[in-house]
């Protein structure tokens, strides 16, 4: 590590005393992706769609995207799915490569949850694993901050924003300053939410409320024309979050998260651009069962902590008239700590109370890292004026450490517990085809890889899957791997817009989990179900779908948009379906905008999902649509009047990828029902 860090200082001296020969350019270091040829698959999510739907958090966003699904086990901490890519498949990031990792083994805190809502400017997406220049499997999704835009005749800039929601007696308020000067700038952006819990259309109350504050503290100097330095700072806090499907609530969820970037910008003829990031955050967790009936039987608490360390640097440089290089390297360290206690008052067999409580203490974590270390070159050459073909590889070098192995995990792999240190390459290849102004094709192909996290590696016998099955890690796990292929019609005009996409992804050693029967479980080994899940390789698995979509403008203020996709997944080897895949779902919007009034009706309408996972149990769940409705009113530049009705038929309905219950009483059943009706207003001050 102090090599690492030595080497990303040096770097950054060095840039520093470069002498740059041509005309400065705008200095962009929280993006990513280049709105240009060099990009295949891109999906921008912008502040003004956020604003007005006003998500619960970061990860309700994606509900209404196409290809998107929600892994949603609370009203907090809900998480993308990617067509059928979830958890550590997808690559979430902050600001170009800023990480966050879950302390919770059930996922309660996810890397999306410790960013607000209203912090977020714009979310960019790239479907597939065809960017070289970040580890993604499946998917790399990055959430772009808010930040200052320097303008000499307005400086300062204070953006306020409070709102009510019906269902659940919700209420929000966050505030956002801001100063950008020619050489300086900083901003602050605070929030703070109390949800409570909401019920469902047949008027269920479904536990669910939550409470957050969070800050982001940002601090830019430009050092030169050229030259710039962020500071980056955030931290938020969770309280009292009752999550409806696990077995465990969260007391709180506390994350800190900090990172310094340079770039240096028009550095020579040759070298377009360097940037530079490090970063660190912490997440300090606790989950308990104070809230639960089986309280008075076991109480149960696990205070869990996780941190990432990590940075990168990447060179872009210029090797031709038509043809650009990105080249650099990217470490990161995770590591996780924690156990679960368990205080035995009843006994969970006969039910009687034992004469003295009995105590436990669950190794979850048993002090464990992952570290990666990676080197990618990223190649775009204009083939013509109409032509880009983008190439790319990347070599993943990832190893493990277990600090604190429990005696039982050791014995049951007669102490061969060190994972072998892995070394992955992943390769990509597309051609952008601009065929005339108004339509182009889009083609991809890559093979990337996947080493296992730390969940499935070394968790020791944790309810974490979808079942409710204990789960153990195994340190002999595969990295998977993802042959994958896109190709993309798209026609795009002044009124009108139209996309098809259609991709296939073989995956080999895909990692799931199957049960073994002689492993008895931790927790209540006398109740069904018995056995424990260890995670194993699927030797041959695939996912294969489109997602296709139009937008059409008409009588000069009115916009129609319809878009569908659907993703068809098997496991070859068990020949059954793989679990949790989104069903076929559409999205359509009617809107109407002037510069005052904005309003949409947004239908949602999801397909009865009745390819499921027998062998982890998966529900089938029924169709749905359901409608909301979304008004903005500006009677002055400064103030906008936001309102809307979700849910507006008090449709008592069922997401597929929301988990089932699990120790919430009987009254809730076994399907974890969505929100019914809410009226929501909302003010928003701009000045």
């Amino acid at each position: 590590m102090k090599k690492f860090y030595f080497f990303f200082v040096l770097t950054i001296l060095s840039g520093v005393n470069l002498q740059a020969q041509t005309k400065a350019d705008t200095i962009t270091m929280e993006e990513i992706i280049i709105v240009s040829k060099q990009n295949l698959k891109r999906t921008h999510i912008d502040v003004k769609s956020i604003r007005v739907e006003n998500p619960v958090d970061a990860g309700e966003i994606f509900k209404d995207q196409s290809g998107f699904g929600i892994v949603k086990k609370g009203n907090y901490g809900m998480e993308p799915v990617l067509r059928g890519f979830k958890f550590d498949q997808l690559n979430v990031q902050f600001d170009g490569g800023t990480q966050s990792v879950n302390a919770c083994p059930n996922r309660m805190d996810p890397a999306i949850s410790q960013i607000s809502p209203q912090d977020i400017e714009k979310i960019e997406v790239v479907k597939g694993p065809y960017d070289m220049r970040f580890p993604a499997f499946g998917g790399l999704i990055n959430i772009v901050s808010k930040r200052p835009v320097y303008n000499p005749q307005k400086p300062y800039t204070t953006h306020i924003d409070m709102g009510y929601q019906s269902n659940g007696n919700n209420y929000y308020g966050n505030i956002y300053s801001s100063y950008a000067g020619k050489k300086l700038d900083f901003l602050v952006d605070a929030g703070y939410k109390n949800y409570g819990s909401y019920k469902s259309g047949n008027g269920t109350l479904i536990p669910s409320s939550f409470s957050r504050w969070g800050f982001t503290l940002k601090g830019g100097w430009n050092i030169s024309d050229k030259q710039r330095l962020l500071l980056t700072f955030r931290q938020g806090k969770a309280s009292d979050v009752l999550y409806a499907g696990l077995p465990m609530d969260a007391d709180f969820d506390k994350s800190t998260i900090g990172s310094i970037d340079y770039s240096f910008a028009n550095v020579s003829k040759t070298i377009q651009n360097i940037k530079i990031k490090l970063y660190g955050s912490r997440v300090n967790h606790e989950m308990s069962t104070r809230k639960r009936l089986s309280w008075k039987m076991v109480e149960a608490v696990a205070p869990v902590q996780a941190q990432v360390y990590g940075g990168r640097t990447e060179v872009k440089i210029s090797t031709g008239k038509k043809n650009s290089l990105f080249a650099g390297v990217d470490f990161k360290e995770i590591a996780k700590q924690g156990n679960r206690y368990r205080k035995v008052i009843v006994n969970p067999c006969n039910g009687d109370s034992l004469p003295m409580p009995m105590t436990f203490t669950d190794e979850i974590w048993q002090n464990s890292v992952k570290n990666n270390l990676g080197i990618f070159v990223e190649n775009l050459m204009e083939v013509s004026s109409n032509v880009a073909w983008i190439t790319g590889i990347r070599l993943d070098r990832a190893s493990y450490q277990i600090k604190d192995p429990a005696a039982d995990f050791k014995a049951q792999y007669n102490d061969d517990i060190q994972p072998k240190t892995k070394v992955l390459p992943s390769l990509s290849s597309r051609i952008n085809w601009y065929i005339n102004r108004d339509w182009s094709f889009q083609w991809a192909v890559a093979m990337a890889q996947r080493s296992p996290d730390i969940s499935e590696v070394f968790i020791n016998h944790m309810s974490i899957g979808m079942d409710a099955y204990e789960y153990l890690g195994n340190p002999l796990l595969k990295a998977e791997t993802n042959y994958q292929t896109d190709v993309r019609l798209e026609y795009n005009s002044k009124k009108f817009s139209l996309y098809g996409d259609v991709f296939y992804s073989y995956l080999n050693n895909y990692i799931s989990a199957r049960l073994d029967t002689s492993i008895q479980k931790k927790f209540l080994p006398c109740n069904p179900p018995f056995g424990t899940k260890v995670f194993t390789n699927i030797k041959q698995a695939f996912m294969t779908g489109f997602e296709a979509g139009a937008d059409i403008g008409f009588m000069n203020n009115f916009r129609f948009s319809v878009s569908g996709a659907y993703t068809y997944a098997q496991n070859i080897s068990l020949d059954e379906p793989l679990a949790e895949i989104p069903p076929f779902t559409v999205n359509s919007t009617v809107a109407y905008e002037t510069s005052k009034v904005q309003t949409s009706i947004h239908g949602r309408f999801a397909a009865a999902q009745n390819r499921v996972s027998k062998t982890f149990a998966e529900i089938t769940t029924p169709s749905f649509s359901v409608f909301d409705w979304y008004f903005t009113y500006t009677p002055a530049k400064s103030i906008s009047i936001n309102a809307s009705v979700t849910n507006i038929f008090n449709l008592n309905y069922v997401e597929h990828l929301s988990r089932a219950y699990k120790n919430m009483g009987v009254e809730t059943g076994n399907l974890y029902f969505e929100p019914g009706r809410s009226i929501n207003v909302g003010l928003s001050i701009r000045m």
